[in-house]
């Protein structure tokens, strides 16, 4: 359903061609585009990404991993894999796709539902400008990804309640909602806020005061609640990255004692670093307070509400207790409503077809991006992996490798190599795969590493070091030094 804004004597969004095209030729649009990412990403590297690499030896199906994340994407990954028949680079990049599509989807139907196609469109216009809607999300992060679709899926179920609340729109939220809690933990930073801006609100209160709204909780206890009893039964694991909220950071030369005033310069910066030009937008040229009609007008408190709510309370929990580093990827969920409310803000802003241009010429520039990126720097998908694994397959005795790294992605990335090189391997963690009887052990540099660094292997004795520095695989001319040292059971007799 489209709701007409309405303004006296001004047509919103009326951008001539662009305000008359069909909303399935913008959903293309969106398809294609993230088809587009998809190729570049699968035609630059058979590598894995820092983040993607996490999931090699992690998808065997439990509730808690120790990453200090909730399960989903693992069985995401999991599920791509025995669809593509174990290729790794597809399926991390088939989930990436999917979830990529979901977001821009999601965002601009929710816009649309109140403003027409026009307003669809500044809505991807303004999330293109947004670095870790456009950019980040397209080639590296992964639970953030996946926390940013479902976090879009919120705001357009709370549109839909808006538009109407039928029993549809409720299930929507609850899916969203627990996915979300699946995909990260700090959905949480959407999700409390929401709660309280939709019950704060005449119009959204009148809206959820039906039986039928009983399935949004209903389903997000569902869906959530297992991992978050496995959560807090193992909550060692489930929060061991907790740590690095109170390393210093950028602010630490007026780090306070007791209170985190150095973490909340952190999160003035992580906003405006994360929507910072939206933000600045609407501000700039944006009405914020004209009625545009009783369900746009309850969409816009809802939402704004939601993230002065959710920005306030984060910034006491950082103030009390005394946390120092805020990245953009924790306010992900939060900056999620900004597409939609910049839509909204700019429905009568006289310039928002240069901003569309800008959001398009944003777009286009992220594969343009990817590929420079590997080619002029020293990104994990130009490293040359093959050449360090195919080395150690010559040199280790025959039988699975199983591999250890100093760094997580490069034991994952020289353990897919020496799968290319015709060798059975895995790394350490891998539950889906025995010890081999030959271990391999890397890290980066030809520097020893500190004699406490790594217990002493068991039953194995070290046969062979390797030192090859093989050339990246762009134009940098740098080389990629690398250590191995090769274990096996025989050298030890």
């Amino acid at each position: 359903m489209t709701v007409s804004l309405p303004h006296d004597g001004v047509r919103a969004f009326s951008l001539g061609r662009v305000d008359r095209l069909a909303p399935g030729v913008v959903v293309c649009a969106i398809l294609l585009y993230v088809a587009l990412i998809f190729v570049v990403r699968l035609s630059l590297s058979p590598y894995l990404e820092i983040d993607e690499a996490q999931f090699l030896g992690a998808v065997d199906l439990r509730f808690v991993y120790g990453n200090s994340h909730p399960p989903l994407y693992n069985w995401l990954v999991r599920g791509a894999l025995e669809v593509t028949g174990w290729r790794w680079a597809l399926s991390v990049a088939l989930v990436k796709a999917v979830l990529l599509a979901a977001t821009h989807l999601f965002i601009f139907d929710a816009a649309r539902r109140i403003l027409g196609t026009g307003g669809g469109i500044v809505a991807l216009a303004a999330a293109a400008l947004m670095p870790q809607v456009s950019w980040m999300s397209a080639h590296t992060l992964a639970h953030s990804v996946l926390v940013m679709a479902a976090s879009a899926g919120i705001v357009h179920a709370v549109v839909r309640i808006a538009v109407r609340p039928t029993a549809g729109a409720f299930i929507a939220l609850g899916l969203t909602a627990g996915v979300g809690m699946l995909a990260k933990f700090n959905i949480a930073l959407l999700i409390a806020p929401l709660a309280i801006a939709l019950v704060a609100d005449p119009f959204m209160r009148a809206r959820i005061r039906r039986p039928a709204a009983l399935w949004a909780p209903a389903l997000f206890v569902l869906l959530a609640g297992p991992a978050l009893v496995a959560s807090a039964l193992h909550f060692a694991a489930s929060t061991e990255r907790m740590e690095k909220l109170y390393r210093h950071s950028l602010f630490a030369p007026v780090d306070l004692p007791l209170v985190g005033i150095d973490g909340l310069l952190a999160l003035l910066l992580a906003i405006l670093a994360s929507g910072g030009i939206v933000l600045g937008l609407i501000l700039l040229f944006g009405d914020r307070m004209s009625p545009l009609g009783e369900i746009t007008d309850a969409v816009r408190r809802t939402l704004w509400r939601t993230m002065g709510i959710g920005l306030a309370g984060f910034a006491l929990f950082i103030f009390a207790t005394d946390m120092s580093a805020v990245a953009e990827r924790y306010l992900t969920p939060l900056m999620m409503p900004l597409p939609v409310l910049a839509a909204i803000s700019l429905s009568t802003w006289r310039w928002r077809g240069i901003l569309i241009l800008t959001g398009a010429i944003a777009f286009l520039a992220v594969p343009v991006g990817m590929a420079g990126m590997v080619a002029f720097d020293k990104h994990r998908w130009a490293r040359p992996y093959d050449a360090v694994a195919t080395e150690i397959a010559a040199s280790a005795p025959v039988g699975a490798i199983t591999v250890e790294g100093a760094a997580e992605d490069l034991a994952a990335n020289i353990t897919l190599g020496l799968r290319r090189a015709g060798r059975t391997a895995a790394v350490v963690t891998d539950r889906l795969s025995a010890p081999g009887p030959v271990l391999v052990r890397v890290w980066a540099g030809h520097d020893p590493l500190p004699d406490d660094f790594w217990p002493d292997p068991v039953g194995v004795c070290p046969v062979a070091t390797l030192t090859p520095a093989p050339p990246f695989l762009n134009f940098t001319k740098r080389t990629m030094p690398v250590t191995a040292v090769i274990y096996t059971a025989a050298a030890c007799g």
